[in-house]
């Protein structure tokens, strides 16, 4: 195992317990060899880059992070790769979710997210979107769609992601990381996409990664390591795309199998 020379981590349900926290003395200390080794940190996840820097106490420089489900890629503070949706996508998505009342809807840019002026939803979508501006009309926002997501009840999910596969075009897909909140992204833009991505700039191969994660936007990466881990907490289709299995997000499995690879 002294092979690996890159880490990614989701973050909901991975990386962090349901009161979106992680054991930071265990984690910095694993960091610290992670550094002294100059193995890659990698947190892939659906959420926004703004919001996923603020867990790292200001040290998110010396990492990487593939945010807003591969849309967004950062190496050590510094954007790398943004792709967005075409004008006619943009268009395409916003026609999608025009007069369905129980959704809420988050546009993603590079620089902020956009909802609709919500009182009720807005400390609730602020939780993953630190950077958030209220507009009356997405069709507003002059900046560039990279991701657009989509929030509905839990049991109303794979309805929506079988009303988008048939609806909008192949360019664009819908990724679900489970209660009720589907991403849409640039088709093949996707975590994996970001890992292959970074991994390239310094010749890692999948054979050369450990991967963590327990959603439906984790499967692709799963897939792609050598050394890929599904969390105890995991739907069942998400542990077959997987190598391993970790211990629960709660009972902080990534670090536990960290600290096997590492100490």
């Amino acid at each position: 195992m002294r092979n690996i020379r890159m880490i990614a981590v989701d973050m909901d349900g991975t990386f962090l317990n349901r009161n979106m926290e992680y054991d930071r003395e265990r984690f910095w200390r694993l960091f610290e060899i992670m550094k002294q080794r100059d193995i890659k940190f990698v947190v892939a996840s659906g959420n926004q880059y703004y919001q996923l820097i603020s867990f790292f106490e200001g040290r998110d420089d010396e990492m990487m992070f593939v945010a807003e489900n591969g849309a967004y890629i950062s190496e050590l503070g510094n954007p790398l790769k943004v792709t967005q949706f075409s004008l006619s996508e943009k268009d395409s998505i916003l026609d999608f979710v025009r007069d369905k009342p129980d959704l809420i809807n988050v546009y993603c840019a590079e620089s902020k997210a956009y909802m609709l002026i919500n009182p009720e939803r807005r400390e609730f979508v602020g939780q993953w979107y630190h950077r958030l501006e209220e507009v009356k009309d997405f069709g507003c926002v002059s900046e560039p769609m990279i991701k657009f997501n989509i929030n509905c009840k839990d049991a109303d999910t794979q309805h929506y992601l079988d009303l988008i596969e048939r609806l909008l075009p192949t360019s664009i897909s819908a990724v679900s990381s489970g209660h009720g909140s589907i991403d849409l992204i640039v088709s093949g833009c996707h975590k994996a996409f970001g890992l292959n991505y970074l991994a390239d700039r310094y010749g890692i191969t999948p054979e050369e990664m450990i991967v963590f994660g327990d959603g439906g936007n984790d499967i692709e990466m799963l897939k792609m390591a050598k050394y890929s881990y599904a969390m105890e907490n995991a739907p069942a289709q998400v542990k077959k795309s997987a190598q391993f299995l970790a211990p629960s997000n709660e009972d902080q499995g990534v670090l536990t199998i960290l600290e096997q690879y590492l100490l």
